[in-house]
């Protein structure tokens, strides 16, 4: 019995929880006590002039000239110091000294007599062969990069069934008899299997003629700070003269153009040989670059003829007597700035030598030549390397706009290098009175948040159109990084510079394929600030050329900045966003933070 009363009470308990919480849902569901909102927040914007900055803290370099229609034009060179490849500074089988008094009895050490036959300077271009169906042509020159079958050159014959076929899917007619390929049954490609590239880092006309110059540098470019008791880096800044200053002798100077083509040398055919012809073999392939050639006289002279000597025994010796070189590109047929892969950029030197053959008779001289041989050697870009930079004066209403007088203004400039950046100062109205605390008060659960920043599209018209950025960056000037909204996202573009895609930033094009907006999330950043009580420091807002580059580089002395991301730094380009107090028309594309939050309905 009492086991039964027990269990009776149980079971009047449970009904009894069931009939309440039936309720309490049903009244939770009818009352709706929760809402979410979206805030429009202010924020405070002032502009401010990025000043030089260190540029032999670089790592990418430009050359080259590049015009926008709002912020005028630069023009880069750049200067760079040489080290040779083999530290060893032997030309051909044996020193100078050895050369000059060989050892007794020694046949092998002669006068090799070491003369230049080329000099060639090689500047590679950043390259792309993404290739997504695998039909054997590249992304950049593919009508369709999802279809192997599509049909890129018009011939009727898909770009897969040409690339295993041996004809070129770019060419209606491979090999150039009059008959497509289509039809042609014995059409074959004379270029099968070399790389077809598309090059990358390009800004203006690829098809532009130009001259180039290279020079040597007549001055030393020293690695640490006389000023600093030697003790720190030199540091020479973007605006630097010392192309323009210190261009000494002339080693090259004439008109060229680039040529996007694999560069593709053959063997020399060995007349001994009649029953093969070495020409026909592959003897190196290099990748689309910048190459000219340079003064071999000069080479002769400076370089083989001082086999031996002090200039050029050791590396510190060598970069006294050879300071580096000066490379500046002129006279443009249409503006265009080159960003080239000068860390792999090389100067060869390519030379002849007499050279003592024994024929492989070790006692026996009757037979012994003197032949000529071929060497070279190399010197790489790996002292220090640096752009200087000569741009344009900002247009007066530009530079109006960016003075510390102006506060939250109408319309927001932005420009790369020496440039324009935003500091931007969140919860805080146009007359720069802090309204944080007002939202810390209404205990709002923060779901999202998100800095929304939209093109002025008719000051890009009015001036003729700019090739945008297609990214901005923000990050926070105390702590000099990203916001901690960057940190957590992992998420992936379909290329490494378009990584971070939740964080955002990236542009927002239009039906009409034009840049509409750019929009950053922030949600951890501002539930942090609201919630966590952290400090709410001021940001910097510039363009960017990657995402994944968060370094920062020195800015010479300056009342308001200590440095500029690297990022912003290598970037060029420009635009116009439209401000936080934009005229009436544009007020709801006005620059702000949005909150989206949920909170009780009372």
């Amino acid at each position: 019995m009492k086991k039964f009363s027990t269990i009776l009470l149980i079971s009047i308990v449970i009904l009894s929880c069931n009939k309440d919480y039936n309720t309490i849902g049903l009244n939770l569901i009818d009352n709706n006590p929760f809402k979410t909102s979206l805030e429009e927040v202010p924020v405070f914007v002032k502009m401010r002039k990025i000043p030089p900055y260190v540029a032999n803290s670089l790592t990418t370099f430009q050359l080259g000239e590049f015009q926008d229609n709002i912020y005028g034009t630069s023009k880069v060179s750049f200067l760079g110091q040489l080290n040779f490849e083999d530290p060893s500074l032997v030309f051909g089988n044996t020193s100078q000294s050895k050369e000059d008094n060989p050892d007794d009895g020694n046949l092998l050490q002669i006068p090799e007599e070491e003369t230049v036959k080329n000099v060639f300077l090689d500047i590679p271009f950043f390259t792309n062969v993404d290739d997504d169906d695998n039909d054997g042509v590249i992304n950049f020159y593919d009508v369709d990069s999802s279809d192997p079958y599509s049909d890129s050159d018009g011939d009727g014959v898909s770009d897969a069934d040409e690339s295993n076929a041996g004809q070129n899917p770019l060419d209606p007619d491979t090999d150039g008899d009059g008959i497509p390929d289509g039809e042609d049954t014995e059409s074959v490609n004379p270029n099968a299997g070399q790389t077809i590239y598309e090059l990358d880092s390009l800004l203006g006309d690829s098809k532009a003629s130009f001259k180039l110059k290279v020079s040597e540098l007549d001055y030393f470019l020293r690695p640490y700070d006389p000023e600093a008791n030697f003790e720190q880096f030199q540091k020479y800044y973007s605006n630097n003269t010392l192309s323009k200053d210190f261009a000494g002798t002339t080693l090259f100077d004439d008109e060229m153009s680039i040529n996007s083509n694999e560069l593709v040398f053959y063997e020399d055919d060995d007349p001994d040989t009649d029953d093969v012809d070495e020409s026909e073999a592959v003897k190196e392939r290099l990748t689309p670059r910048v190459r000219v050639e340079l003064d071999r006289d000069f080479f002769q002279s400076r370089i083989i003829d001082k086999e031996g000597s002090d200039d050029i025994s050791n590396i510190d010796n060598f970069k006294l007597y050879f300071k580096g070189i000066v490379i500046e590109a002129y006279d443009f047929s249409d503006p265009l700035l080159m960003i080239l892969n000068f860390n792999e950029a090389e100067i060869k030197v390519e030379y002849e030598y007499k050279e003592y053959n024994k024929q492989g008779t070790e006692d026996d001289t009757s037979d012994d030549t003197i032949d000529t041989s071929d060497g070279e050697f190399k010197f790489k870009f790996n002292g220090i390397k640096l752009n200087s930079f000569n741009n344009d004066a900002l247009p007066g209403y530009v530079y109006t706009s960016i003075l510390d007088t102006l506060k939250n203004p109408k319309q927001v400039y932005l420009k790369g290098g020496e440039g324009i950046m935003a500091e931007i100062e969140l919860f805080k109205n146009d007359n720069g009175v802090d309204i944080l605390e007002e939202i810390r008060l209404k205990e709002w659960l923060i779901n999202e948040a998100n800095l929304s920043v939209y093109i002025d599209k008719e000051m890009l018209s009015l001036s003729g159109g700019i090739i945008e950025p297609s990214r901005l960056y923000l990050y926070d000037i105390n702590n000099k990084a990203p916001v901690i909204d960057y940190f957590v996202d992992n998420s992936a573009g379909p290329k490494p510079h378009q990584n971070k895609v939740v964080h955002g930033g990236l542009i927002q094009l239009d039906e009409d394929k034009n840049g509409l907006m750019y929009k950053i999330r922030l949600s951890e950043h501002i539930k942090n600030i609201v919630r966590k009580d952290s400090t709410n420091t001021k940001l910097g807002l510039v363009v960017s050329s990657d995402i994944n580059n968060t370094i920062n580089i020195e800015v010479k002395e300056s009342d308001f900045m200590t440095f500029t991301p690297n990022s912003a730094a290598i970037n060029p380009l420009g635009t116009v966003l439209i401000g936080p107090s934009p005229s009436a028309e544009n007020y709801n594309k006005r620059m702000r933070l949005n909150i989206f939050y949920t909170e009780i309905n009372n």
